[in-house]
């Protein structure tokens, strides 16, 4: 009486075995879908996620990160919110410093070293590209000094404002001539240049004079404009002194950039840069 149920219990089995097959793929691909992913910790996840800071980002985490960053030396400019190339190359430089994979991006890791207090100081030099200008016009405190000193001879020299005149054109091709000329501290000449002796060659080969310092020309020469012509000189403050007006300078060329003497020579520069964009101050048409 029991052989039939034999039977029945076989058939039990194998569609069990069956149905069990049958699953095992789809459940194998779910797992292996979401294998990056704890159920439990998906939250955790994206937090981490949501930490990751990289150029383009803007608000109170990349304020938070650049402050942290100047707290340690790596990051000396206006706490702004912006992560633009000051604050990549200022990442750059911290994660170089502790060991970090070199990428410009303030993530996980970079996060948890520069809040755990064991940071190693910043080195005293930097290979951020928005510096140049800072750190050569920090040189010019000097050129700044030694112009100061040679006006208390002739105050006329001070006060004097352009004299001849100059077309946009003439100015732009005289400036475009000097890019790849070297930096010097106090450079007038074409052998080498310092940020406002930049500006005195240019206005000197397209025909015209300004006074030797940028806070001078700012004062006394051309006349202000509400935006930047091709051929107008652009002015720039606190880059190396938070006292003083218009302590760099360049001649504007279109698309938002510049020419101008930094540490590496007279360059091309984006003014789209936080560096720049934060200091701008004005520009003036001298002819």
């Amino acid at each position: 009486m029991n052989k039939p149920v034999h039977p029945l219990r076989k058939y039990v089995v194998s569609t069990a075995l069956v149905t069990s097959l049958a699953l095992t793929p789809l459940v194998g691909s779910s797992v292996s879908a979401h294998s990056n992913a704890p159920a439990d910790n998906g939250s955790s996840v994206q937090i981490t996620e949501s930490n990751v800071l990289t150029a383009g980002d803007r608000g109170q985490a990349v304020s938070s990160l650049q402050s942290k960053l100047a707290s340690y030396g790596y990051y000396g400019y206006n706490v702004d919110g912006k992560y633009g190339p000051i604050t990549k190359n200022a990442v750059i430089a911290f994660q170089k410093q502790q060991g970090l994979a070199v990428d410009g991006i303030a993530g996980p890791n970079t996060q948890a070293s520069l809040a755990s207090g064991s940071v190693a100081p910043a080195p005293d030099t930097t290979s951020d590209n928005d510096t140049k200008a800072a750190q050569s016009d920090s040189d010019d405190s000097e050129e700044r000094a030694t112009a100061v000193k040679a006006a208390s001879t002739s105050t006329a020299s001070t006060a004097s404002a352009s004299t001849g005149s100059a077309s946009n054109a003439d100015i732009v091709n005289a400036a475009e001539s000097l890019i790849g000329v070297p930096y010097q501290l106090g450079g007038e000449t074409r052998a080498a240049l310092g940020s406002s002796g930049f500006i005195n060659l240019v206005m000197e080969e397209a025909g015209t004079d300004v006074n030797r310092t940028h806070a001078g020309m700012w004062a006394s020469d051309g006349v202000f404009v509400d935006s930047p012509s091709v051929g107008d000189v652009v002015f720039f403050e606190n880059t190396y002194n938070v006292d003083r007006v218009a302590t760099h300078s360049g001649i504007y060329i279109g698309g938002n950039k510049m020419i101008h003497a930094g540490k590496e020579g007279v360059e091309v520069s984006d003014m789209d840069y936080d560096y720049w964009e934060n200091r701008y101050i004005g520009a003036k048409s001298i002819q």
